[in-house]
């Protein structure tokens, strides 16, 4: 299987694991030192605090649901390092209200010395949105 094709596999094992409510997947997914900027610019660092939070979402908002549609995956073989950029899309409730988001995103992935590849990072960029949905705080 390609390099391609693999981050691609796993991608769709995070999508799936988002899916499935299933915050330890999401955690096998990601390097220890992964580094989140969410689509309202809340960040987060960690492979477990990740998996804690997912787990927290889960928890606490059931209709939480985020699908990421990769659009081009670039490859340093030699490196064992890729950029994904996509297409994510998402819904959650507000005060029992359901809402939509949807954005774009880059991540970053390295290949473990096992041959899996992880996310470093990734950083979310909200473009469309429900009006009650929360922006960002002003900088």
């Amino acid at each position: 299987m390609t390099s391609h094709e693999l981050i691609r596999q796993a991608r769709e094992k995070f999508n799936q694991a988002i899916a499935n409510k299933d915050a330890e997947t999401i955690r096998t997914l990601l390097a220890p030192s992964y580094r989140l900027v969410t689509g309202r610019s809340d960040q987060f660092h960690g492979q477990n605090e990740e998996a804690k939070r997912w787990a927290n979402v889960f928890e606490t908002d059931p209709t939480t649901i985020y699908v990421r549609t990769p659009r081009e995956i670039t490859i340093n073989e030699a490196w064992g390092i890729a950029e994904e950029l996509g297409n994510w899309q998402g819904e959650y409730s507000i005060n029992g209200e359901l809402v939509h988001a949807s954005g774009v995103y880059s991540a970053k992935w390295q290949k473990t010395k096992n041959g899996n590849w992880v996310l470093q990072i990734e950083v979310f960029t909200t473009i469309s949105f429900d009006e009650a949905c929360i922006p960002p705080e002003p900088i």
